[in-house]
């Protein structure tokens, strides 16, 4: 058991922040993303100890994978559940840089929100293709492993969604 535990901690330590912001740009509510990440790695947790004490890396193959997937999931029951079929847009202004001067972080403020609202204006795919690119920073092949596509397909559907992003923006 002292060995999940260890493994647990790495994994909440190294993927509970972009787990919680992923969720956090899909709900735009603290509390909710909050559980919703809880419940996500409540799950990631049962996972380990039904693997049991020998943790063979086969059973999940990609942890960081396996929890987005599980997010997704999480998101869309959250949705389901309430019957929500758009996304409250509340502005992020903690996000930004609390060291900034008061002009600066009222600017990025004002940017994140406008970038914020036009990107729930993509479908829920382009969303996500955006967040793990480029606020997670993940590779293609990362990517790939959490859709189940290839990575070409999701190079083509980065371009794809960065392109109608960039449109959006171009209307506000």
């Amino acid at each position: 058991m002292k060995e999940i535990q260890e493994k647990f901690g790495k994994i909440y330590d190294s993927h509970n922040a972009k787990i919680y912001r992923f969720i956090y740009l899909k709900v735009s509510s603290q509390e909710i993303a909050e559980d919703l990440a809880s419940e996500a790695f409540t799950r990631v947790w049962q996972a380990l100890v039904s693997q049991g004490e020998t943790l063979r890396e086969k059973q999940i193959e990609n942890i960081q994978a396996y929890l987005y997937q599980i997010a997704r999931n999480l998101i869309a029951d959250h949705y389901k559940a309430k019957n929500v079929k758009t996304i409250a847009v509340e502005e992020i202004i903690e996000m930004a840089d609390s060291k900034d001067p008061t002009e600066k972080k009222a600017v990025v403020s004002m940017e994140m929100t406008r970038v914020h609202k036009a990107l729930l204006t993509l479908n829920g795919d382009y969303q996500d293709l955006v967040i793990w690119r480029y606020l997670d920073e993940l590779s293609f092949s990362e990517i790939a492993q959490i859709t189940g596509k290839t990575e070409d397909n999701v190079r083509v559907g980065v371009h794809r969604a960065l392109q109608a992003l960039k449109a959006r923006l171009g209307e506000n």
